[in-house]
């Protein structure tokens, strides 16, 4: 898939924050995913002073060369080079505690000065969905549709990457969200599934073909490690056989309006009469 020429013009900053935004870090290992794989370089830093809670943010301890280090939360930026010759940035951090308006106005000059067009967010949520079909993948070119979960309209608490593209809004860059709905019944471990939706997503977006890396070999193990605890669970199975069936019925509705569009106002009827029983 090729992007079009206002896109290949584009350049592009590419966010993810770890924490509430992040479910099963799906985010976050998407764009570990593109530093590991391409050539990428550390440009900036932005401070962690003033911004994190460090009970909540811990730092952490590590070794190198046999010499400890604490090493603290913070933002980096970095660029990266893909094999066509496209140049983008990545922004990678934890989400921070405190003053993120201000956080958020530093994260753009920076974007500024790297002469940065669009600003696009990564995000995962949990959500009720089955690791046996393909994850629910939400991208908006508009705020007013950003729904912190599933590409509709929403009011509610939001997270920095919804700040963060507000804010980009308001000084004229131009935005783009992407989210991934990973299965709440698997637990906050690590998905690859989940980072490989959206690493295919963000592709999509700018007609890159990403190397997945071990992504693709991760997911389906990650898929047979879900199926057997399934089949652990009478309970689990019954409740991950109705989200199959729930994908499949919605999909087959989409492409029955696809095939005739004037079955869409039938099925908004049908759906509208089925709520009014609750």
């Amino acid at each position: 898939m090729l992007a079009s020429m206002s896109e290949e013009r584009e350049t592009v900053m590419i966010a993810a924050f770890s924490g509430w935004n992040d479910a099963c870090q799906s985010a976050t290992n998407a764009i570990h995913q593109l530093i590991d794989a391409y050539d990428a370089r550390e440009i900036r830093r932005i401070s962690c002073d003033g911004y994190y809670d460090y009970q909540v943010s811990r730092p952490t301890l590590c070794r190198v060369s046999g010499h400890a280090r604490i090493v603290w939360p913070q933002t980096t930026f970095y660029e990266v080079v893909l094999p066509s010759g496209m140049h983008c940035y990545v922004q990678l951090a934890p989400e921070p505690n405190y003053r993120w308006r201000e956080y958020c106005q530093q994260s753009l000059s920076i974007a500024s000065e790297l002469g940065v067009d669009r600003i696009i967010t990564l995000g995962s949520m949990f959500a009720d969905c089955a690791h046996t079909r393909p994850l629910p993948v939400g991208i908006c070119d508009d705020m007013d549709c950003n729904s912190e979960c599933d590409g509709g309209e929403y009011d509610g608490p939001v997270g920095i990457p919804t700040v963060l593209e507000a804010m980009a809004r308001e000084e004229s860059f131009a935005g783009t969200s992407i989210w991934v709905s990973v299965p709440q019944y698997m637990g906050n471990d690590d998905c690859p599934m989940g980072a490989l939706a959206l690493l295919n997503a963000l592709g999509s977006k700018l007609g890159v073909a990403f190397d997945a890396g071990k992504l693709t070999k991760e997911t389906r193990e990650w898929q047979a490690k879900a199926s057997m605890l399934v089949r652990c669970s009478n309970q689990l199975g019954d409740y991950v056989h109705h989200l199959e069936e729930d994908w499949d019925k919605a999909e087959h509705a989409k492409e029955a309006c696809e095939n005739d569009p004037h079955k869409v106002d039938q099925l908004v009827h049908e759906a509208e009469e089925f709520l009014k029983k609750f």
